[in-house]
């Protein structure tokens, strides 16, 4: 149980059936069995869907504190500037590492985002 709790999993959803649990509770148990399993690698495809912010800054103090490697897909601009050190931009059928900081890919999207409208 403290294990679940340390992933925002507390009181009776610690018993309940996943059946009856939200969204976002869904998500944290799914993220503390991962945890619990000990890999090497985590693949998490936008693990925040369903989270609300102190889970959010949660999951990227135990992305922070994992000693494997990781591959994050995910548009939460909040957790992405708490654990991203390499940024990778996927374009036209390319993958191209971005050189510059977060705030910069931010500016970048901000001017994308601009040309459109």
């Amino acid at each position: 149980r403290s294990f679940l709790g340390r992933y925002g999993v507390v009181g009776s959803a610690q018993t309940s059936i996943m059946e009856y649990l939200s969204d976002g509770q869904k998500s944290r148990v799914q993220l503390a069995q991962m945890a619990k399993e000990n890999p090497h690698m985590l693949f998490l495809d936008e693990p925040t869907n369903h989270l609300d912010m102190e889970s959010i800054d949660s999951l990227a103090k135990a992305i922070n504190a994992f000693q494997g490697g990781m591959v994050l897909v995910s548009h939460d601009m909040r957790l992405i500037s708490q654990v991203a050190k390499e940024i990778w931009m996927c374009d036209k059928k390319t993958i191209t590492p971005w050189p510059k900081s977060i705030q910069d890919y931010k500016m970048h999207l901000r001017r994308m985002r601009s040309c459109f409208w």
